[in-house]
């Protein structure tokens, strides 16, 4: 199961061959990490409300201190 690319193999991918990726792969520059290369595959509505159910979840048992930390990461990376 492939666990990254190189920036030179993703130059060299086609559309159809990212969409065969069956998940999430890092995409490397040597050793660093630069990218998340993120196929787009179809979802059923029904899954995709199960996510946006648990993201929603997920987020109410956040404490504040764990949202302070995360607006400031955002804050640090130029989000508003």
């Amino acid at each position: 199961m492939t666990r990254a690319i190189s920036m030179r193999d993703l130059q060299k991918m086609s559309a159809g061959a990212i969409q065969a990726l069956p998940h999430a792969v890092a995409i490397k520059n040597g050793t660093a990490t630069v990218g998340v290369l993120l196929p787009v595959h179809s979802a059923s509505k029904e899954y995709l409300r199960k996510v946006l159910a648990d993201i929603d979840a997920a987020a109410a048992r956040r404490s504040p201190e764990e949202n302070e930390a995360i607006d400031r990461l955002l804050a640090e990376r130029g989000a508003e």
